[in-house]
């Protein structure tokens, strides 16, 4: 048995337990964890050659300080092997093909914020589940606690995607080590079972180790030697070889002096063995400490300036005395304790000075930019240019891989360089505000406002701040987003406070001793281009107006969001008269067209002008909203498959979920709530998962209608439970919020009274709110119209999830805090000045809120008020939700021809959810009439519609009225095209259209395992027994 694996019989058993479980197909990620020197490394070695053996590809990998700010550093070393074999071009195809953006030296190209990362990491993860479908897999990672965070992420993902695949993760973790990224490697570690923890050697293996080397020690030396380590194997094995060294014998007055033997020691003792080796030794051992694990012979060699047979020599010395041995990459040090001795014994200036000559040289070797920042991160500031652009190309390439916090690090270390002209430092400035921005962080913003206070030329200061905006936009940060935006604009209205200063302009990145000689020679100028795509190239003039013009455009998506900033939104669109205007503003007189509830035909008109134009950025998503609310429901939805179609090759997830986001908005009114539900779950659980925190809120809204309408009403009530618990969810009983005056003869209601209280006032007939609770809700949380977590009275967003929610609750039977939810939303709705019935749709819902609290007069009053400002619209489906909420203050003879003439306005109308509420209505309008036979035509279609579509509450509430009448509906679907689930859908319909199950499982991010549990369950419910049948047996889609 090798000496450091004495005594670890009990671990490699159970190393060897969890392995043969990964064998047979259960995931699991097994985690080895002590201190430094405990053997964690000779264990994982036993441990990869047993699984090996044993039939498992293993792929290894390490991490170290120097490799941490390597972007994806442990992914690109775990698929080393594969990249130089011939399966290569076989693995990294379909879902896995975005992995090379990882990867591969060459040819990332440039993503939307988020979604590089995004990329890599699900390439990546695919690759790893396609390998593991061809094989059993490990992957071993040591000294994990180095790992670099994007490696680190992609692992913590993996581990969620594992179950049912022959694929594991085994690592070492160095305890009492702080971590480079502690809450990457705790999503890492929280997947694992118990971890192993190799014990200390007890006095029996510490005294056969020691008599093994020193035959004559007796047992007062061998017990020291066990109190001097505590039984640690390395430190052991060092003890003795610096014994052996100093030619020290066994003897009882040795064992009396022996003292702890740590890192300090091992250190020195290192020292005292280097002495007494040939000139140069040391610096050879230095150099190799300097380089990292791996070096190649040749780089250490280069670094010392030896020539190459005395290196070799001195090499061979090395290896003799324990301390260097070679790997399949190159060299190593035989320990991390002795790498870290060799390293930190350098004066802090001197190792800037090592560093700078490894980088020099690694230019001179044409090495990866990333590898020579590795170590100009290491070197003093100096004010040398060549510097300066040696880590804005670093930058550039690790955040086209995916890797945006170690781009920041190298942009950070740029700017301490110091000696930089404004034009450079405004736009390194720009793209460490850029990057940041990516990873949500709140100095984005600060960064931003100082690259265009440092910009001195026009050109520069518009892109800079047309880039910023934009980012800022897509973080969540709306506020600063209008505020970098006024920075070259006319001041806007007063905001609240500035996200928190970055600090120090230049902070020093580095030793602290001086280095001052040039690293890299300057090549030319630094780059006067804004983030990877060269931002600031745009404009030819100063100040272009059509930047400027694009600026506000952009300014105006984030103003239109809040109520305090609407009014500035409106009086922007205005000064920018339609038609004649570009057409950004042209979608924003399509906003205003819907917030003002104008005709339709007038808001149909500037939609539809803007369709063919190059529309981007947030700009998109009001345009989707906007088409949403005009009924253009077809037209989003096709939007919505091309952005998917793009993106999803791609592996750009973030584009992804946005893009089923809003096409989920568009399937629930459409009917379409089976297809609507696994968008908006996907995309709710992509931004659990990832930043920003707002894109939580705004997939929440249509999960919780689509979810509601499918009748899983505890699944939307855990959704919105699963936002609180994230800091974004509504307060139980929102109270009153302030508003602002309706307009006259604007249509927006500011005396109307549910009860005795206006809408947005919090009073019901009692002059409670609806809960019953005074005082309750935001008015009481210590934020006056703030709700936990963020979210805001007046926010577009807030309103949307209170509607929402009060459907909700009116399903669970619950119509006093629907009631109050819906006095909240008129409130938001009246502050952001959205009249619009389709998208404030508010009194519909509160009708029936009202009626089930006793109060009918109030409910009639909110009819008549939405179907004014519906005939205003003319859309079939305000005013036929209007129809259906004033049938329901009146007796059921007078609801007949309301609901009727509502079903006639929706038989053409997109709006297939509302024609099925109100075909239910309308069927028991009708059986309350006593007009039975009458009635199950309409419940009969309404259940037909509710089927086919998936909308569950609909069905249930058809079905029961259908059985009242006196009519007999089928049965619950178990079979036919009507029975699949969502997934079983979505994969029907793939594999009928010729897709392979790999091809499926690409396109949908799920297992061909999953796959092929799916196509069983539906063959079973179509009765079919292949593949070429499908076609026939599914609907039209």
């Amino acid at each position: 048995m090798p000496r450091l694996l004495l005594q670890r019989d009990a671990e490699l058993a159970m190393l060897v337990h969890r392995l043969g479980q990964v064998r047979s197909g259960t995931g699991a990620v097994i985690v080895v964890e002590g201190p430094a020197g405990i053997g964690k490394s000779s264990l994982l070695a036993a441990a990869g050659t047993g699984a090996a053996a044993a039939g498992l590809r293993v792929l290894p990998a390490w991490g170290g300080p120097l490799e941490r700010d390597a972007g994806w550093g442990i992914a690109r070393q775990l698929f080393a092997p594969l990249r130089e074999s011939g399966e290569w071009d076989t693995l990294a195809v379909g879902a896995a093909a975005p992995a090379r953006r990882a990867l591969d030296d060459e040819g990332a190209t440039q993503a939307p914020a988020g979604d590089a990362m995004q990329a890599s990491a699900h390439g990546l993860t695919w690759l790893t589940c396609g390998l593991a479908a061809r094989a059993a897999t490990l992957l071993l990672v040591d000294d994990v606690h180095w790992a670099d965070a994007p490696s680190l992420r992609w692992l913590g993902q993996l581990t969620r995607r594992m179950s049912g695949l022959p694929l594991g993760i085994l690592c070492a973790v160095r305890s009492g080590e702080p971590p480079a990224e502690p809450d990457l490697l705790a999503e890492l570690l929280a997947a694992a079972g118990a971890p192993v923890r190799p014990a200390p050697l007890g006095p029996e293996a510490v005294r056969s180790i020691v008599l093994d080397r020193l035959p004559t020690a007796g047992p007062a030396f061998t017990r020291a030697c066990h109190g001097a380590t505590a039984g640690n194997p390395f430190l052991l094995g060092a003890l003795l070889d610096h014994l052996a060294a100093e030619r020290v014998e066994p003897s009882e007055e040795v064992a009396a002096g022996l003292s702890d033997f740590g890192p300090d020691q091992v250190a020195r003792a290192v020292d005292r063995q280097l002495a007494r080796l040939p000139d140069g030794t040391a610096d050879l051992a230095r150099a190799f400490a300097v380089l990292g694990r791996g070096a190649p012979l040749r780089q250490a060699r280069d670094l010392t300036g030896l020539d190459h047979p005395r290196a070799l020599r001195l090499a061979d010395r090395l290896r003799s005395a324990g301390l260097l041995e070679e790997t399949i990459e190159g060299y190593a040090l035989v320990h991390p304790l002795v790498a870290a001795a060799l390293y930190n014994g350098l004066p802090p200036g001197e190792r800037a000075l090592w560093h700078g000559r490894a980088a020099r040289m690694l230019v001179t070797e044409r090495a990866g930019p990333e590898t020579v920042a590795l170590h100009l991160l290491r070197t003093e500031p100096a004010g040398e240019p060549g510097t300066v652009e040696a880590l804005s190309t670093a930058s550039d390439r690790a955040w086209h891989r995916g890797a945006p916090q170690n781009a920041a690090t190298f942009l950070l270390r740029a700017l301490a360089e110091g000696a930089i002209e404004a034009y450079a430092e405004a736009d390194l400035l720009c793209r460490l505000g850029l990057v940041t921005a990516e990873q949500v962080k709140p100095e984005s913003y600060p960064l931003l406002a100082r690259a265009v206070d440092c910009a001195t030329d026009p050109d520069q200061r518009a892109a800079i701040t047309l880039a910023g905006a934009r980012a800022l936009g897509m973080a969540g940060f709306h506020d600063d987003a209008l505020r970098l935006c006024h920075q070259i604009l006319e001041p806007g209205p007063a905001l609240g406070p500035a996200s928190p200063p970055v600090g120090s302009a230049s902070p020093a990145v580095g030793p602290a001793s001086p280095a001052v000689d040039p690293v890299i020679p300057a090549a030319g100028p630094a780059s006067p281009a804004v983030g990877p795509a060269s931002l600031a190239a745009g404009p030819a003039s100063p100040a272009d107006p059509a930047v400027l013009d694009r600026i506000e455009a952009e300014l105006v998506c984030s103003a239109w969001l809040d109520a305090t900033t609407e009014a500035d939104a409106r009086a922007r669109t205005l000064r920018h008269p339609w038609p004649g205007a570009s057409p950004m503003w042209g979608v924003h007189h399509g906003h205003l067209s819907i917030a003002e509830a104008r005709p339709a035909a007038e808001t149909a008109a500037i939609l539809s002008s803007v369709l063919d134009a190059d529309i981007d950025s947030l700009l998109a998503t009001v345009l989707k909203f906007a088409l949403v609310a005009a009924e253009e429901l077809d037209i989003v939805r096709a939007l919505c498959d091309g952005l998917i179609d793009q993106v999803r090759p791609r592996g750009w997830m973030t584009a992804l979920a946005h893009g089923s986001f809003l096409r989920a908005h568009a399937l629930v009114p459409a009917g379409r709530v089976r297809d609507a539900v696994p968008d908006a779950r996907f995309a709710f659980e992509f931004k659990l998962a990832n930043p920003p925190a707002p894109g939580l809120v705004w997939t929440l809204f249509p999960l919780v209608e689509a979810l509601t309408e499918a009748d899983d009403l505890s699944g939307a009530d855990a959704a919105l439970a699963v936002a609180e618990s994230r800091g974004w969810g509504l307060p139980d009983h929102p109270a009153a919020v302030s508003a602002k005056p309706a307009r006259p003869g604007t249509g927006q209601p500011g005396s109307a009274q549910p009860g005795s209280g206006q809408p947005g006032s919090g009073q019901s007939g009692s002059g409670q709110s609806g809960s019953g609770q005074p005082g309750s809700g935001w008015a009481a949380s210590g934020r006056a119209g703030v709700a936990p977590g963020g979210l805001r009275a007046g926010q577009l967003r807030t309103g949307l999830l209170l509607e929402r929610r009060a459907r909700l609750r009116l399903a669970q039977h619950r119509p006093a805090d629907a009631h109050a939810d819906l006095i909240a939303a008129a409130a938001t709705w009246r502050a952001l000045d959205i009249r619009h019935p389709g998208l404030a749709a508010w009194r519909v819902d509160d009708c029936f809120a009202l009626a089930a609290l006793g109060d009918p007069p109030a409910a009639r009053r909110l009819a008549e008020e939405h179907l004014d400002l519906a005939a205003r619209v003319g859309l079939p489906g305000p005013r036929a939700a209007g129809l259906r909420a004033l049938a329901r203050t009146v007796t059921p003879a007078e609801a007949v021809p309301l609901l009727t003439q509502a079903a006639h306005l929706l038989s053409t109308s997109p709006m297939r959810l509302e024609h099925a509420r109100v075909l239910t209505d309308l069927g028991a309008a009708l059986r309350r009439a006593n007009q039975r036979t009458a009635a199950r035509a309409p419940l009969t279609q309404a259940l037909d519609l509710a089927e086919q579509g998936g909308m569950r509450l609909i069905a249930r509430r058809a079905r029961q009225e259908l059985l009242a009448a006196g009519g007999r509906p089928r049965r619950t679907v178990v079979s036919g095209p009507g029975a699949l689930t969502p997934a079983e859908q979505r994969v029907a319909v793939l594999a009928a259209l010729g897709h392979s199950n790999k091809q499926i499982a690409d396109q949908l991010y799920v297992t061909r395992r999953t796959v092929e549990t799916h196509l069983t369950h539906i063959f079973q419910k179509l009765s079919v027994t292949k593949r070429a049948q499908l076609a026939t047996s599914l609907p039209d889609r």
